[in-house]
Parts: structure tokens; C-alpha cells; sequence
């Protein structure tokens, strides 16, 4: 029989095969590292001789002698069983900035710098080498420029920014440190641990000086002066060091370095608290020693890192030590914004990113917001397919942010030949009309509603001008969904719902928890195109069970979210562009627009413009069968438009001038706008809808790509700001009175016009 156990003693590392017992044989000594049986002597070539510790030669084992309770045979697993261990060393592979992973410290900090133990845990310091040169270059950076950082307010945040024209434009710096930004994106961990550290230097100094002073103004000696706390660990927030790349440009060789990407917040985590480091204190010789907390279960030493000391107990916690640090941490979707991709919501979508966020990052963002997030690119195992036992294909990158800043205050960055391709555009005579008939070029003719859904795009002033909302109501097949996937690629910040998909697609409207403990607050299509985005909302009626909240968004700019014992509220101001069918299947003009779609009379006054677009047989089937025809004959192609216009700029007669043909102010014909006039703006010689309509002597037009049309919309958002002067608003607003009276004379027209004011 087997002796019983002993209950006072720990399972050790190394186990004695037989003793176990059960399963196959087993070397005598072995350890297990991710479910594999090592043995212990692995390391130890069969004909290698081991040195003595005597003086008598050392006796070379035989070249057959195996261990004892070893077998020849493979695994179960099919790997070797004659295991070499020495993949274990350190020195045998490569790993990250971090890989290499410090258990315990000794707080042994120099006295140059008070925090050295905080941010270089392996190396230790040496004066006069490079590190200590560039600490102190940076420190002299710091110093010379005290209106460019707050020292007393780092030290209360325990972070600070570090714009790239600030300190790369330091030329004493540069001598000192000429490859800053290169290291700072090939070696981002080191390189903020050193500005971080000489920004901890600089702060602590500052607060001795102010301790002194302090105490110097002080007239009565009894009066108690408080201890300065001992500082804790300053992070750096660099951005601008590097521009911002896109999703599908990221590759394995840009691991572990520091790049930037721009999207949305799709997804919010919870945050996760954990204690990372516990500092002690032997009682002892009062040395202070860390040590890296994992778990639930909390390890303490059991012997004094100085070596001097011979105590094994008596190691005092201390909870208010910097070397204690308790590490907030939230995971988060980021959704690729990037005017180099168009996405259409159906086939493809975009680029999604976790992005990890740590200390004061953590509770810093919203669902729905766009932002530049700055980070180190890691990779993460996923874990082995039990099907394939494959793990090369399970590893997903994630970005561990360093820096945060909101995309609504930074501009879109073009090239040189979005520039060109843009000022071709604007070159064209009539570049409207060529916008519009790139516009979903699939559905011939509807070039009114077109031109609508290509104002909206391109909204108002500024970013915080009112949403154009569109809505087209016509029979099936007509070209309605097209039109609207065509705007969700061209839309600078968008997202696509389509009511096909019934409650499904409901649910993807608001805002909803996902996840398996539905913990992740997830935004909807709302939220995401709120901003100054775009929302296309295909099959609008099928969405019954979410009108309301539909509603609620373009009337009060909000989604409600209701919680236990709480209430949540966000903000969103998208523009929605959404089409509908009628409920019997073709559109019956005897009946009114609210009777022929199902849609509640609140939701349809949310629309600025409502087209309805009607499939009657007329003469232009003919030419609309040859535009069918010579599509996909391939007789219109998109080419480029560079291939056709000029570099040099033209007059644009678009609809700047022609088309409401209002004289500029001062001018004779200023006395033809009175009162008396009895000209209705309705009778003019012009129709908008025969003049972007594509004339057979025109010829075919070089359609514009997708993509162009993107960067275009955003360089009119971003850098045009239309303003109307005095006589356009006056001939909207007789334009808009006469729409009025026109109504209220039909007895049989009850259709209503309203002001739209929000």
C-alpha cells in the first residue's frame, strides 16, 4: 500500500511519477508546462559528463540509459517523448519589451531618482550611460518649458500629454536624442518609460522646492507642516507622433509598436479591478520589497531581498506605498472610420479592433463617439482548436492604448492627389450633375431625389448644423435600395439597417447589452452615424417595433436606455435616409401618403423631403432598357476622372447661380423684388429635374468611383462653408408661402407643410 499523503505539506513543482500513479509511464521527476509531461533531466544530454564537485572523475552515464520509468514510445499526443527542455531558457528565444516578466523588486532606487523602480524593473542604474544621458536631457526639456506642463496639476491627474511639435522641435534635445520619434514607434515601452520617469523626477523636485518654501514662510515654529506623500507612477499621453493608419494596413511585422487608427466606439466593456503589485516591508531591516499579484490568491515573500538579511516571516503589507497599485482595465470595439474604404453594410463591413484601456483611460469614451485612439499592437491567443489542434490561426491583435483624443476636433488629412482629384471635380462645368449620376448608377433616371440624398450628405455649415432628413416611398423594384446602399458607401460616418431582417434588425436601431453576460453596452446604427453622420434605414415600415425610439432620436437628438434603479440617456443627432414600401405592394395615388405607407404621421414630419417615385410606363422604358443593355455590356465604365478633365481650374455652372439666378445685392435689379411683384419663383424657365437629367447628345458621362465621392463629400463637409446672403433666404421664404397658400386653396390636398423647428 501507498503511504497516506501529508496534509501539512504543499504539493511541490517537481512529482514522483510513480507515486501518482495511473496512466502511462512517467520519468521519475517531471513537471507539467501547458498540459505537457517534461521531465526533469531533459535538459541533460545522454553523452555529456557532468563535472564533480571532488577531485575523482565523474562517471559518464551510458548513451542508452534512460530515466527511470521512461518509455520509448510516443505519447498519446504524437509528439517525442525524448523532450529537450532547453527552449525554457530565456536566452533561447525572442520576446516583447514585456514578455520577460518581473515576480518580485527590491525598491532600491537611486537617489538621483526616486521612481526608477517604478517604471525599469530588471535594469538597474548606471551614471553616465545613455539612458541616464537621455533622462536628463528630457528633465532639461521639461524645465525649460514650464508653460507647455502643469507640474502640480500631473500630480494630482498622475498623467500628462505630450504633443509631437513640442518636444521634437527641441534642438538641444535633438543632440542628445536625435532618434526620439523612431524610438518612440519602434520601441514605444522603453521610450515612455524614460519620458515618464524624468517627467516623475522633475514633479518630485518641483514639490520639494514648494515644501521648503512653504516651510521657510512659516513664523512660528509649533505650527505643523504635513509629509510630502511619496508620488505615484506617471504615465505619458503622446500624440501627433505618428500618422494614422488603416486596419488593412496593419501586419505582424508592426507588432509591438506604436501605430494610430481612427473609428468608432462600437462596443463598451466593463471595467475589471485587480490588484497587479503589493508592496512589503521586512520588519526586519526595513527594506521594502513588490511583488506581482495574480489571481485570487495573493503570494508573500518568504525571504528578504537584501542580502544581508536572514528574515523568512515578518514582511508588513503596506497598502499606501506607490509600489501598491491596483490596475483598472476596459476592453472596447473600435469600428474603422477611413475615407480609403467604402463599405456597403450588406457584403462587406468595416475593420473592428479591441482596444485594451488602462488607469485614467478607463471610463473615458461613449458608444457612438469617434476618436484617434494611439496604442502598442499585441497579439492575444485565442486558445487551441480542439477540432485541428491548430494554434497558429487563433491569435487576434488588440491595441493597448496609450492616448485618446476625440476625431471631432482634428481634421481629415489628403493627399496630394485627393487634392488633384478634387480640384478636377470642382473643374468640371456642371459637377453637380456628374455627383448625381455617380450616384447609384445601376437605377437610370430619379435624378431628384438623387440630388436630395447628395445635399444631405454634404448637410449644412459646420458640424453642428441641423440633419436633412430624406425619405423615398415608391413601388418595389424601382431602385430604392440602391440608391440607399450607394449612400451608405459614399457617407463619411454611417451605418445601414435594413427592415428586411424584421426584429433582427430592430434591435441593431438603439442601444442594447451584448455579450454572453450582457455586459457590453453596444451602440446601434443610431449612434453610430450620430456626429454629423449619416443612418440609412432600408424598409423603414417593416420597423414597427422601434419607430418609437426612431422618433424620439430626430425629435429630441436622444436615445433613452432604461436600467435597473437608473436611467440612461445619450445623444445623437444623425441624418436618416430611409425609403419604404407601400403596404399593398404598389402605391396607390387615390390614397393618401399615409394611408399607402405604414408609418405614424409624428415619424413622416420628421422628413424634410419625401419623394415618391412611381413606376408608370412612358416613353422612357426605351431608354431605360438601352441604359440596362449598355451597363452590362460594359459600354459605361467608371473611369478615372483625371483621364478627361484638366488640371486647371474652370467655372463651375452648378447650382450655385443658375439655378435660383439671384442677383448679387446693390444691383438695378433689386427693385424688381417688391411687394408688388407678382412673378412666382414656380413659373420660372427652369426644371432642376430636366437639367440633371443625362441627354442622349450628351453622351456618357466618366461616372466618378465610390471612393472619390467619399473624400469629396468629406473636403466640402470639412473645408466649405456655404452661407446664403439676404436675397436667397428672401426667395426661400417666398418660395416657402406660396407652397402654403397654394395647400390651403386646395380643399382636397391635405397635405401639410410645417417649419420643422427643433
Amino acid at each position: 500500500m501507498n503511504p497516506p499523503p501529508s496534509r501539512g505539506r504543499a504539493p511541490s513543482r517537481f512529482v514522483r511519477g510513480r507515486g501518482r500513479g495511473g496512466g502511462a509511464y512517467r520519468p521519475y521527476f517531471y513537471f507539467r508546462r501547458n498540459g505537457r509531461v517534461i521531465p526533469a533531466r531533459g535538459n541533460r544530454q545522454p553523452n555529456q559528463e557532468q563535472p564533480a564537485a571532488s577531485d575523482e572523475p565523474s562517471r559518464a552515464p551510458p548513451a542508452n540509459q534512460q530515466p527511470r520509468g521512461w518509455s520509448r514510445t510516443a505519447s498519446k499526443r504524437g509528439r517525442n517523448t525524448n523532450m529537450d527542455c532547453s527552449f525554457l531558457r530565456p536566452e533561447n528565444y525572442a520576446a516583447p519589451e514585456d514578455g520577460l516578466q518581473v515576480q518580485s523588486i527590491a525598491v532600491d532606487n537611486p537617489r538621483a531618482y526616486p521612481g526608477w523602480r517604478l517604471y525599469f524593473l530588471r535594469e538597474k542604474y548606471e551614471e553616465g550611460n545613455e539612458l541616464a544621458r537621455r533622462i536628463m536631457a528630457v528633465e532639461a526639456h521639461y524645465q525649460r518649458n514650464p508653460h507647455n506642463y502643469d507640474f502640480m496639476k500631473i500630480r494630482d491627474q498622475g498623467f500628462f500629454s505630450l504633443p509631437a511639435k513640442t518636444i521634437l522641435q527641441d534642438e538641444q534635445l535633438k543632440q542628445v536624442w536625435p532618434g526620439l520619434a523612431e524610438d518612440i514607434r519602434e520601441h514605444p515601452l522603453r521610450t515612455l518609460d524614460t519620458l515618464s520617469l524624468a517627467m516623475h523626477t522633475v514633479v518630485v523636485n518641483h514639490l520639494l522646492d514648494c515644501s521648503d518654501s512653504a516651510a521657510s514662510s512659516i513664523s512660528t515654529p509649533e505650527q505643523y507642516i504635513p509629509p510630502t506623500p511619496r508620488l505615484r507612477k506617471i504615465y505619458v499621453r503622446p500624440w501627433n507622433f505618428l500618422p494614422v493608419d488603416t486596419m488593412e494596413g496593419i501586419s505582424h511585422s508592426r507588432v509591438d509598436t506604436l501605430i494610430a487608427i481612427r473609428g468608432t466606439v462600437s462596443g463598451v466593456g466593463e471595467p475589471s479591478y485587480s490588484l497587479t503589485w503589493q508592496a512589503f516591508r521586512c520588519s526586519r531591516c526595513q527594506m521594502e520589497m513588490a511583488m506581482r499579484q495574480r489571481g485570487t490568491f495573493q503570494p508573500r515573500p518568504y525571504t528578504c531581498k537584501r542580502s544581508e538579511c536572514v528574515a523568512r516571516d515578518g514582511f508588513l503589507p503596506l497598502r499606501n506605498s506607490p509600489y501598491t497599485r491596483l490596475s483598472v482595465r476596459q476592453i472596447i470595439r473600435l469600428e474603422e472610420s477611413s475615407l480609403a474604404q467604402v463599405h456597403d453594410f450588406e457584403s462587406s463591413l468595416p475593420g473592428e479592433m479591441d482596444v485594451e484601456l488602462r488607469h485614467d483611460l478607463v471610463d473615458t469614451l461613449r458608444v457612438g463617439q469617434e476618436v484617434v485612439i494611439t496604442g502598442i499592437l499585441k497579439l492575444q491567443e485565442l486558445g487551441e482548436d480542439a477540432s485541428t489542434g491548430d494554434v497558429s490561426n487563433q491569435m487576434q491583435a488588440y491595441l493597448k492604448a496609450v492616448s485618446i483624443r476625440d476625431a471631432a476636433a482634428l481634421k481629415r488629412e489628403f493627399s496630394e492627389r485627393d487634392l488633384e482629384a478634387i480640384a478636377m471635380i470642382n473643374g468640371e462645368p456642371n459637377s453637380f450633375k456628374l455627383i448625381v449620376q455617380s450616384i447609384a448608377p445601376e437605377v437610370y433616371g430619379h435624378e431628384l431625389p438623387k440630388a436630395a440624398c447628395l445635399l444631405s450628405l454634404l448637410g449644412g455649415r459646420g458640424a453642428e448644423a441641423e440633419a436633412i432628413n430624406v425619405l423615398l416611398v415608391g413601388d418595389p423594384g424601382i431602385g430604392k435600395t440602391k440608391i440607399l446602399q450607394s449612400c451608405a458607401q459614399i457617407t463619411e460616418r454611417g451605418a445601414h439597417v435594413s427592415g428586411k431582417k424584421g426584429a433582427q434588425s430592430a434591435q441593431h436601431l438603439g442601444v442594447t447589452f451584448a455579450g454572453r453576460n450582457k455586459r457590453v453596452l453596444q451602440a446601434g446604427a443610431l449612434m453610430s452615424a450620430s456626429g454629423g453622420g449619416h443612418c440609412t434605414l432600408d424598409d423603414v415600415d417593416k420597423l414597427a417595433s422601434k419607430q418609437a425610439i426612431l422618433l424620439q432620436c430626430l425629435q429630441s437628438g436622444e436615445v433613452n436606455l432604461p436600467l435597473p434603479g437608473a436611467f440612461g440617456s445619450f445623444p445623437t443627432q444623425p441624418s436618416v435616409i430611409a425609403c419604404a414600401n407601400p403596404q399593398r405592394g404598389q402605391y396607390d395615388e387615390g390614397r393618401y401618403l399615409l394611408q399607402n405607407i405604414n408609418i405614424t404621421p409624428s415619424l413622416l414630419r420628421e422628413f424634410h423631403l419625401v419623394y415618391v417615385l412611381l413606376d408608370k410606363p412612358s416613353e422612357r422604358d426605351m431608354s431605360l432598357t438601352a441604359h440596362v443593355r449598355a451597363l452590362h455590356a460594359g459600354a459605361k465604365k467608371r473611369a478615372r476622372i483625371a483621364a478627361r478633365y484638366a488640371l486647371k481650374p474652370k467655372m463651375s455652372d452648378s447650382m450655385n447661380e443658375a439655378t435660383f439666378n439671384v442677383p448679387a445685392a446693390g444691383t438695378e435689379d433689386d427693385t424688381m423684388k417688391t411687394e408688388d411683384d407678382n412673378d412666382s419663383i414656380l413659373q420660372q424657365d427652369y426644371d432642376l429635374d430636366k437639367k440633371l437629367e443625362l441627354l442622349p447628345e450628351e453622351g456618357d458621362l466618366d461616372l466618378l468611383p465610390p471612393v472619390l465621392i467619399k473624400k469629396f463629400v468629406a473636403y466640402a463637409r470639412q473645408e466649405v462653408n456655404p452661407l446664403l446672403n439676404e436675397e436667397a433666404g428672401n426667395a426661400i421664404l417666398r418660395f416657402f408661402l406660396e407652397l402654403q397658400g397654394r395647400n390651403g386653396q386646395d380643399e382636397g390636398d391635405s397635405s401639410q407643410i410645417g417649419v420643422g423647428y427643433k
